[in-house]
């Protein structure tokens, strides 16, 4: 059987209080629909919601995974390694090239897509996360969005 994955994309403030509504939304997607692998980009409020109702829940479900996908290469992944150890199973690194910062976030953003059967978003208008929903509204994944 393989590993159900959920990925998160949101804006990168969360203006108002939705942290009830996708700890409600991560806990069913645990117990009831087997998703044991989270992915995140780990870039603003909303990855940062995530990942914390996600630590919370691995106390009680150890299986529970939690990979933080990078763009491109950080010095502050280095500086910080112990730190990033603790809170993420892995750091992992898909190989974009020699492509420009921007672009590396948008590939980025696909492949989190491309390796999820299902997203959470936090869309409300315009930009990388709004792209990155229109990319996942193309594919098969299942769109769960906290607006």
């Amino acid at each position: 059987m393989s590993e159900k994955s959920c990925c998160f994309c949101g804006h990168r403030f969360v203006f108002q209080n939705i942290n009830d509504k996708v700890r409600e939304i991560i806990t069913d997607l645990v117990e009831n629909k087997g998703v044991t692998v989270f992915y995140t980009g780990h870039m603003g409020d909303f990855d940062e919601l995530c990942e914390s109702i996600v630590r919370n829940l691995k106390s009680c479900h150890r299986n529970i995974k939690i990979y933080w996908v990078i763009p491109y290469y950080m010095k502050r992944i280095n500086a910080n390694k112990e730190q990033y150890s603790i809170l993420f199973d892995e750091i992992i690194s898909p190989d974009f090239g020699d492509v420009h910062y921007k672009q590396a976030i948008k590939m980025r953003n696909q492949w989190l897509v491309d390796n999820s059967d299902i997203i959470i978003c936090y869309v409300k208008q315009d930009g990388g996360a709004y792209k990155t929903k229109k990319y996942a509204e193309k594919t098969n994944i299942q769109i769960i969005n906290c607006v």
